[in-house]
């Protein structure tokens, strides 16, 4: 938290509860935060292995995705080719970047989620790999077809595009929830710089076992000057999207309530 004015802080240290230990991919080993957490295109839950075996999606938790409320959209902006899906039609809006590898399906259950609570969710990617410069067109888009009220989540890669994202936006987004967190999006020392000029809500969330991804947010709380919430969870070397893959998982309900406490009257 910055010194230069008075903020809330709280720092969590959550034990690992379902959500964590049932996700369907292996833990992995320890990483730097600067070799983000690759994650391979997400297939069809209908057609996904998982620990519940023959039981349907809806029953797991699991979200389609696209689903039948899901539109697809694309956007040209300069060089950039967006493209990705869109639920719900509110002034609130919440944009999810994925992480290193990773689809506009990575946060789905997170989205049905968001899109239940009365946000417009907009789940993106690009040709190349997404970036700040993108990410901030696609929120201007937004800001133009009425959104008044615009969160920003992201994982692994995807939540230091965000955090850049949201220090370099002008006007400012209103909350900020970064899984996993990078430390750098296009140079080192950038999330350092973007989130000492970023003063609205910060949610940030890592694993205890995450390697060092789980020294970030301590870290980005320090340095951040605004109301804020650091999760470390314990027992886990989960990443980025694991904490939100079912509707269901705790930390879906965290972050719900982060953002209704953060954002009550928009």
């Amino acid at each position: 938290m910055g010194r230069s004015a008075p903020a809330v802080v709280l720092i969590a240290v959550l034990a690992c509860v379902a959500g964590c230990a049932d996700s369907t991919e292996p833990s992995a080993a320890p990483r730097s935060p600067t070799q983000p957490a690759s994650s391979s295109p997400s297939s069809s839950p209908a057609s996904s292995p998982t620990s519940d075996g023959a039981l349907p999606p809806a029953v797991q938790g699991l979200e389609e995705c696209p689903g039948p409320e899901d539109e697809p959209f694309v956007l040209r902006r300069g060089d950039d080719r967006i493209t990705g899906f869109a639920r719900g039609r509110s002034i609130r809006v919440a944009v999810l970047t994925h992480q290193f590898r990773g689809t506009p399906c990575d946060l789905s259950g997170l989205g049905a989620a968001l899109a239940r609570d009365g946000y417009r969710v907009v789940a993106w990617t690009t040709d190349t790999s997404p970036t700040p410069r993108t990410l901030r067109a696609l929120v201007a888009h937004e800001r133009d077809r009425g959104a008044r009220t615009v969160v920003l989540v992201g994982a692994s890669a995807g939540g230091a595009t965000s955090i850049v994202a949201a220090g370099t936006a002008d006007p400012q987004v209103d909350a900020l929830v970064a899984l996993s967190p990078a430390d750098y999006a296009m140079t080192q020392g950038d999330v350092d710089r973007a989130v000492r000029r970023y003063s609205g809500p910060l949610m940030a969330v890592a694993g205890e076992l995450d390697g060092a991804f789980a020294e970030l947010p301590p870290r980005l709380a320090d340095e951040h000057d605004g109301p804020e919430l650091v999760e470390i969870v314990q027992g886990t070397a989960d990443h980025g999207k694991d904490y939100v893959r079912r509707r269901t998982d705790p930390m879906v309900g965290r972050i719900l309530a982060f953002l209704d406490e953060q954002l009550p009257s928009r």
